[in-house]
């Protein structure tokens, strides 16, 4: 089955794009990657500052088109360029998509996480992401209108999606922020900080989404962190 991969990316993300995604990226013949590159609408490139919304607009409009572009019998990805590939992600995704319409990375305490996900392209689903086009303008993000969706799908039987998550090796740093602490107000660890290396990546990881901190040299920072506790790990 072919999957047509999309990764979108500006100019303050193409170094997440060069050095973490394609450099990583276990190309096969099932797997068609496009890249599509955008404006630079948040000049900071950081979280939910200024411009952001407009950029997710360009990410939403992404999902729509691409999985258009898709043929009954494809599946539509997409890939955050700030990510990294360990093992191949072709068998997973098309395991746990079998019996739904959608798998996501689970971003925990998150919800579902919109910068890794795969789609079968059906009515349901071209339906589910029109919706999320159309009402971006109520929410800070794309991802927060996803989950709010999903929340509460049984209202909206029209775009009334069957979705999974993908296993905790598709990992991001939320499976520690969501860890209890006593030392924070919302009483979990929350997200990565510089001084904060001293965690566990799964054994069996396949990726790894370099959210949950902010700003572009700590995700860089933390990235390089996950890589090289993968490669301790093989060795």
């Amino acid at each position: 089955m072919k999957i047509k991969a999309y990764t979108l990316f500006t100019d303050s993300h193409k170094v997440f794009l060069d050095n973490y995604l394609l450099s990583s990226f276990p190309f096969r013949e099932e797997v068609e990657l496009n890249l599509v590159y955008r404006p630079q609408h948040c000049k900071s490139g950081n979280f939910e500052e200024s411009g952001w919304r407009e950029t997710m607009r360009d990410k939403a409009t992404c999902f729509l088109d691409g999985i258009k572009r898709c043929k009954e019998d494809e599946i539509f990805m997409f890939i955050d360029p700030d990510i990294q590939l360990f093992k191949d992600f072709y068998d997973d995704v098309l395991h746990s998509i079998k019996e739904v319409d959608v798998t996501f990375q689970n971003d925990v305490i998150g919800g579902v996480n919109t910068g890794f996900f795969a789609v079968k392209n059906n009515k349901q689903t071209r339906s589910f992401f029109k919706t999320v086009l159309g009402n971006l303008d109520s929410f800070a993000q794309e991802q927060e209108l996803t989950n709010h969706l999903l929340r509460n799908i049984d209202q909206y039987p029209s775009i009334a999606i069957k979705w999974n998550l993908l296993p905790d090796k598709y990992w991001t740093y939320g499976h520690i922020a969501a860890q209890r602490s006593d030392k924070t107000e919302n009483g979990c660890k929350g997200g990565w900080k510089p001084e904060a290396d001293n965690f566990e990546i799964p054994k069996d990881i396949v990726m790894h989404h370099g959210n949950w901190t902010s700003g572009i040299e700590n995700k860089k920072a933390l990235l390089d962190i996950v890589r090289k506790k993968y490669e301790d790990l093989v060795q």
